[in-house]
C-alpha cells in the first residue's frame, strides 16, 4: 500500500465520507473543465487525471442504486464506467478508466 492510499484510507475514517477517485482520460480535460470539476494529474500515470468526489452515506448509497440499476438492466455487474456515469454525467463516463472509493470503515473498492 503506499502512502498516499494510507493516508486516503485515515482522512476517510476521520471524516466520515465515501472518498471516490476517478480516473479519466487527459483527452477530455476542456469537458472536465467545462463541467467545473478540480481534477489533479494521476502521480504515476501522465494519461490519466483524478477527480475527487466525496459523499456521505446517503448520497453514496444513491449512487450504488443508480450504478446497480444497469446491472438490473442487462445482467452484468456495475463497471466503472457505471459508477462515473451516477456521480459525474454519460459524457464524462466515456473516459473513466478506473473508480476507486475509500469507505470510512477503512476497506477500498475498485473498478477497473
Amino acid at each position: 500500500m503506499t502512502q498516499n492510499t494510507a493516508d486516503r484510507r485515515k482522512e476517510v475514517a476521520k471524516s466520515g465520507y465515501y472518498d471516490i477517485y476517478i480516473e479519466i482520460d487527459c483527452d477530455c480535460e476542456e469537458l472536465v473543465d467545462a463541467c467545473g470539476l478540480e481534477y489533479e494529474e494521476v502521480a504515476d500515470d501522465s494519461t490519466q487525471n483524478e477527480i475527487c468526489i466525496s459523499l456521505d452515506k446517503d448520497e453514496f448509497t444513491d449512487v450504488v442504486k443508480d450504478a446497480s440499476l444497469s446491472w438490473t438492466l442487462d445482467g452484468r455487474l456495475p463497471s466503472e464506467q457505471d459508477i462515473a456515469c451516477a456521480i459525474l454525467n454519460a459524457e464524462l463516463s466515456e473516459y473513466t478508466t478506473k473508480v476507486t472509493v475509500y469507505q470510512p470503515n477503512g476497506n477500498i473498492i475498485s473498478f477497473s
